[in-house]
């Protein structure tokens, strides 16, 4: 997002704070009657015995103005007289209220406005215990401080995911002046001095200064024991998460093995299961076990953290790696690499037999590998031939159904790859009799009909995805499933990738004249965005399909759809990027955009 808005996020946030510390409630009992007096931003109230007997209300901020408010009702007592009830109430450092009864004060209090940036708010670090107290486990990962951070222009990120998404760029001087703060925090702990590194704390994130903050850290050789006093502090009172981040890695610098159940504790919450994996592994003992028991307990962002810290240094925990480790609710690809080498897949699958376990957890292990989106894939794994090769050996044993089949559909494609690319692969690590010798021993399975009749009898009875891969992999048709599928899930991806793989022509057609029916072209939703998407990218070689696309993707805010229907029209002939609708949108991109390549782009249309 752009500095505006940025700017009006920080303001609205500052807003809040300002509406929260202000926000008053002073109640007194006068001869038996209850006597509220409340002060809000743009109201003031005062009540009595439950009702509303007088409202000061403020169209602006501007009207903060004049400091003070007054209210009055009236008190009937049972002496039959009318008792009138006057209240002051305002100020700008501290915040007044004076209650008079027939010009008698009965009440005359004065509270200061420190507008510290942790009071007010819900404390993070309790938040996550009272989970963890009550089942175990996080079963609401939002955190408090989320009505600070989201809004209309930052959508929601699930946890964990910015800090690997983060530009690592801090702020120039940032950690020298942080620690320095932190240092006067040490010698003189106070509000001021606290207040002081809470806010620098929260002016950055985290992940973008951690490593140079950690080195530097361990060079200024403070008092340990006045930096676990402090960074403790720090944690009972973080209201917002990087503060937590930042107490973490603190107590990670130091000997913090008394502190390993709370760390632990927090790093069950995967927006802080990076910096709890470190303050184990640098500041606690033996703390292997406990990083094996985070990764057992984290299935996103965090989960990923802890297997990439994890040493597998038992068979158990091999097995873990094997069986249970590749999963995640992020990307299974993440994992993959990790869990086959540190699990040492291919000495696991060297044995005459193993388990149906292991049998599932290395198919899941393979198909991951095998995809090209695989941060590092097939074309990376040293043992990628003996693992694929002693895979197929065991799939005789344990390939019983459809999901079983899978991995080995997923390999078949891989062995049928282009010449070109397996001359490539030749040239590098593979030999051409291991090639040889897998296309061998699993074209007899791939060739059994029963795959096709399973295939036919699944999609008949549910919506399966890998049943559907599985009838095009046999060039099955199903067009009529596809199409049925999508017509119960028009948000569904996954199915538009389906489609467009199989570079069917008329599969292509119908699917954009389906997604021209079904998607809110002029006003998408972030997911149909993605939908668009996976049809966009794709039309490179259907010149003239999907107009109505191309035009909503130009239209569109979204940089990366721009991009693409760019990127396809400049592909196309002239004539049709040249129609009058289209040149208006490329024209308006070509203005307003801050993307350099997107602009080149529609520059080169304009002049076709």
């Amino acid at each position: 997002m752009g500095f505006k808005d940025d700017f009006k996020r920080e303001m609205r946030n500052i807003k809040k704070d300002v509406e929260k510390e202000v926000h008053k409630t002073w109640e007194m009992d006068y001869k038996g009657h209850r006597i509220e007096v409340i002060n809000q931003m743009k109201e003031e109230l005062l009540i009595i015995d439950g009702v509303t007997v007088d409202r000061n209300k403020r169209k602006s901020l501007l009207s903060h103005i004049i400091p003070y408010s007054k209210l009055s009702g009236i008190l009937d007592l049972q002496d039959g007289r009318k008792h009138v009830i006057s209240v002051k109430l305002g100020g700008y450092v501290k915040l007044n209220c004076i209650v008079k009864i027939d010009n008698e004060t009965v009440l005359d209090d004065s509270l200061k406005l420190d507008f510290l940036p942790w009071d007010n708010k819900e404390k993070i670090v309790a938040f996550i215990q009272q989970q963890i107290q009550t089942h175990n486990k996080i079963v609401d990962d939002h955190l408090p401080d989320e009505e600070y951070l989201y809004d209309e222009n930052h959508p929601r990120m699930a946890s964990g995911m910015f800090d690997n998404v983060a530009d690592d760029m801090p702020t120039p001087f940032y950690v020298k002046k942080l620690l320095k703060l932190f240092e006067e925090q040490l010698n003189r702990p106070s509000t001021k001095t606290r207040k002081g590194t809470y806010e620098k704390i929260i002016f950055d994130n985290m992940a973008n200064y951690s490593d140079e903050f950690i080195e530097r850290f361990k060079q200024a050789e403070f008092d340990e024991s006045r930096v676990q006093q402090e960074a403790l502090w720090l944690l009972e009172h973080a209201a917002h998460r990087e503060v937590v981040k930042f107490s973490i890695t603190v107590l990670g610098c130091t000997d913090c093995e008394k502190y390993k159940e709370l760390l632990f504790t927090l790093g069950m919450h995967e927006e802080f299961t990076p910096y709890v994996l470190f303050a184990l592994k640098n500041g606690t003992m033996r703390a292997n076990n406990q990083v094996w028991q985070l990764a057992q307990s984290v299935h996103g962002w965090g989960k990923i953290a802890a297997v990439g810290q994890l040493e597998a240094t038992t068979p158990e925990i091999k097995q873990w790696l094997l069986t249970k480790g590749c999963r995640n609710k992020i990307m299974d690809e993440y994992l993959a690499y990790s869990c086959a080498v540190k699990g040492e897949l291919d000495v696991a699958l060297y044995e005459e037999t193993i388990s149906k376990e292991l049998y599932d957890g290395a198919g899941l292990i393979i198909q991951a590998l095998l995809n090209e989106r695989a941060p590092e894939s097939i074309e990376d794994y040293p043992y990628a031939s003996a693992v694929l090769s002693r895979f197929v050996y065991h799939a005789r044993t344990h390939c019983k159904t459809l999901e079983d089949f899978y991995p080995l559909m997923k390999i078949s494609e891989f062995l049928n790859a282009d010449s070109e690319v397996w001359e490539e692969r030749f040239n590098d690590q593979w030999k051409q009799q291991e090639y040889a010798s897998i296309q061998q021993a699993i074209q007899p399975i791939i060739n059994e009909p029963k795959w096709s009749q399973l295939v036919l009898e699944a999609l008949q009875q549910e919506n399966n995805m890998k049943a559907l891969k599985i009838a095009l992999f046999y060039q099955v048709d199903v067009t009529q499933n596809l199409f049925d599928m999508l017509e119960k899930d028009p948000e569904n991806r996954e199915l538009y990738v389906v489609v467009m793989d199989t570079k069917n022509h008329k599969y292509i057609e119908d699917i954009c004249i389906f997604a021209e029916t079904h998607l809110s072209l002029s006003s998408l939703s972030n997911e149909e965005q993605h939908c668009l998407q996976c049809i966009v990218q794709d039309l490179y070689g259907y010149e003239g399909v999907g107009l109505p696309l191309i035009q909503a993707a130009l239209a569109s805010d979204n940089g990366s759809l721009q991009y693409h229907a760019l990127s396809v029209l400049e592909r196309w002939s002239p004539s049709i990027s040249q129609q009058p609708a289209l040149q208006k949108s490329i024209k308006n991109i070509a203005i307003t955009t801050k993307d350099k390549e997107d602009r080149q782009l529609a520059n080169r249309l304009l002049v076709k």
